[in-house]
């Protein structure tokens, strides 16, 4: 059993610990090491904002476990390593002939991390990964072995690791395609009030609106039988530290501010581009920051979003970041914030190295009082009560993690926060 001298530090900086993962190189190390762990959280690839894992007394990284990307595959559907990369498991699904159906943009994240916390893309039509998962297994708090045979599906897909490790998944699959990616700039009063149109339309829609500016950044996706073309540049860190730059300039001169921001914009040309779904879905994110991701109910969104750049630009000059929207379609899990049907995520983000703490105050009731559900894996202050109020399972939920592990061995203080009374 291996382990690491640094201390445990997540994507953006924010939740830290001291303690230094251990890493088993198999199965039965690793059921032994959860069998006698007082507390114990797993981390994947660090890429969320809520302290999942700080506060645990022992902290598990599954990277050496001696399992296959892609064990085996069978029509529609195929058993995985929960703990690969997305980045991984596409290319290994790609030799099968296989693809997963829809990805988020960043594709850095464990496949266990990334469904444990209801990480999603966009379409109308398209669930969260979460959704794809038909069957699992686990390692409970014993370190006993556990199936979904054993726990209702719907309350592995989305569990925060508090049922047990997921260790193997059986996910949905298709055949491998390409995706043709089209990119505009336009008037975000166009991106409102023709965003449910587009979900409509196209197989993926999502838009950006660029903070100070009056304009959107329209994202499409489409499948196709192209053949691919080649990639074009990524300006997006470019933007991004244009942006910054913007800002910086506007405490000198809201003028100088304005001049950056049109050239910004003018600057923007339309992209069009085909290649492997995977490669055209998912890109690298350089510069790191924080976000809170509310999912609303789809005919709250024009008026929350309206609002929120209202308040944005009025009462927070200093954040530089677009405002991601994006739509899901609806699922099962009992934790899922897109259970009962679709729902439209709204994102905002700053700088890693920003205090985000008045500009999320400032936003979340907006949200909250939209009917709004937060990502898992994103900053959000929600306790038991409020969400035992936002999800309709969610005391069963609780009333499970108890009954698999009455020790809270899988609890963190802040997860004891929202999962107990």
């Amino acid at each position: 059993m291996g382990g690491s001298s640094a201390m445990w530090s997540n994507w953006a900086g924010n939740q830290t610990s001291q303690i230094s993962p251990v890493q088993p190189v198999s199965i039965e190390e690793m059921q032994q090491f959860v069998a006698t762990a007082k507390s114990l959280r797993v981390v994947g690839a660090g890429h969320s904002f809520t302290p999942l894992i700080t506060g645990a007394d022992q902290i598990l990284a599954l990277t050496g476990l001696e399992l296959p990307a892609v064990d085996q595959v069978e029509g529609d559907q195929a058993w995985v390593n929960a703990n690969a990369r997305l980045r991984d498991l596409s290319p290994a699904l790609a030799k099968h002939g296989k693809a997963f159906r829809n990805l988020g943009d960043i594709n850095v994240q464990t496949l266990a991390g990334a469904v444990s916390t209801a990480t999603h893309g966009t379409g109308q039509s398209l669930p969260c990964i979460s959704a794809e998962i038909t069957a699992a297994r686990m390692i409970g708090a014993e370190g006993q072995v556990l199936t979904t045979d054993d726990i209702p599906l719907n309350m592995v897909q989305v569990s925060l690791g508090l049922l047990g490790v997921l260790t193997e998944a059986q996910i949905n699959v298709v055949p491998k395609y390409n995706l043709r990616r089209r990119v505009r700039l336009s008037d975000v009063r166009d991106s409102l009030n023709s965003m449910h149109q587009q979900w409509k339309d196209n197989r993926n829609f999502e838009f950006f609106y660029i903070p100070f500016t009056g304009k959107t950044v329209e994202i499409r996706h489409e499948r196709t039988d192209a053949p691919e073309t080649k990639a074009p540049p990524d300006l997006d860190m470019i933007a991004v530290k244009v942006l910054k730059m913007a800002r910086t300039a506007g405490r000198l001169s809201a003028g100088l501010r304005r001049t950056l921001l049109r050239l910004l914009t003018m600057a923007q040309s339309d992209e069009d581009f085909v290649g492997e779904s995977w490669r055209v879905l998912c890109s690298d994110r350089h510069i790191r920051f924080k976000e809170m991701e509310y999912h609303l109910p789809p005919e709250a969104t024009f008026d929350v979003l309206s609002e929120l750049i209202r308040r944005l630009e009025r009462d927070h000059t200093e954040i530089y970041f677009p405002i991601e929207v994006r739509q899901t379609a609806g699922d099962t899990a009992c934790l899922s914030p897109f259970q009962g049907g679709p729902r439209v995520s709204v994102a905002i983000h700053t700088d890693a190295s920003q205090d985000h703490q008045r500009y999320f105050d400032a936003m979340e009731p907006l949200f909250l009082q939209a009917g709004g559900r937060p990502h898992w894996g994103k900053l959000h202050s929600l306790s038991h009560a409020d969400l035992s109020r936002l999800y309709p399972d969610f005391d069963a939920f609780c009333a499970l993690r108890d009954r698999l592990d009455p020790g809270g061995k899988f609890l963190t203080p802040e997860l004891a926060r929202m999962l107990r009374p």
